[in-house]
């Protein structure tokens, strides 16, 4: 179970319809979310599985190669008591590939969430919006000095229409923090910071990763309702430049939210 950050893009959209348009976006991801019944399948080969593999270390299955999924349906759901309609019955479709009937959500990403962020307010508008009805501003926040990443600054804020927001501000208060941060590691001989990237000896490598982070956080909810983060794209640093640029292209009235998620 982990917390993290996410952003939500959402077509031109009135202040007070924030909330049901977000839950109406999120609402495909949750997780108790049950869907029409479907296969999962497993590896293509049984020694891929892991559960596989801890039931021939426990001598359920015998341990050789070219064990087939048919092989592994008999005996487990003959030793294990696993009638079909069991939610563990292995199953063996019509090519030999096993599988599972299920109705868990396969595009499951967070069992909760709030605009209300863990670590205080997430992103920074102009300075000549402040006031404006249209941002998004909690004003109960009482994060931790040390893991609120802008602590201190002026214009903060938890989203609002593209056109409002200070990406460019964000991105050079995070660079600053880190830039402060990498003197006091170099000079303590303490301890890799990360943030939420490893520090590197080089401190303008770490400046550029900072300015990369500070605003994808870790996933993306598009206006047309596609999902990506980091773990799907499997590189950081293309997931933060995409992610970017998406976000900088937006239109003017676009309005981008900040979202903490729990899965």
């Amino acid at each position: 179970m982990s917390h993290y950050q996410m952003l939500v893009v959402l077509p031109p959209t009135p202040p007070d319809r924030y909330y049901q348009e977000t839950a109406a976006r999120l609402a495909p991801y949750r997780i108790e979310l049950e869907v029409p019944q479907y296969r999962d399948y497993a590896a293509e080969r049984p020694q891929d599985e892991g559960w596989v593999r801890g039931m021939w270390e426990n001598g359920t299955l015998p341990d050789r190669d070219g064990l087939s999924w048919a092989e592994v349906a008999e005996t487990v759901n003959r030793r294990l008591d696993q009638p079909p309609g069991d939610p563990n019955h292995v199953y063996v479709d019509e090519a030999g590939r096993g599988y599972f009937l299920s109705t868990y959500n396969p595009r499951a990403e967070w069992d909760y969430y709030s605009l209300h962020q863990q670590d205080g307010p997430y992103l920074l508008h102009l300075p000549e919006a402040a006031g404006d009805p249209r941002l998004l501003v909690h004003d109960d926040y009482e994060p931790d000095p040390e893991r609120d990443r802008l602590h201190g600054l002026p214009h903060r804020c938890d989203g609002g229409p593209r056109g409002l927001l200070d990406f460019e501000a964000l991105r050079e208060a995070h660079a600053r923090t880190i830039g402060r941060r990498h003197d006091e590691w170099v000079a303590s001989g303490g301890p890799q910071p990360c943030w939420p990237f490893p520090f590197t000896p080089d401190r303008a490598e770490n400046l550029a990763l900072a300015r990369a982070s500070a605003l994808p956080g870790y996933a993306l909810l598009r206006m047309d309702g596609s999902w990506s983060d980091i773990r799907r794209r499997g590189d950081s640093a293309a997931y933060w430049q995409e992610t970017n640029d998406h976000l900088d292209a937006l239109d003017p009235d676009a309005v981008v939210l900040a979202v903490s998620c729990h899965s």
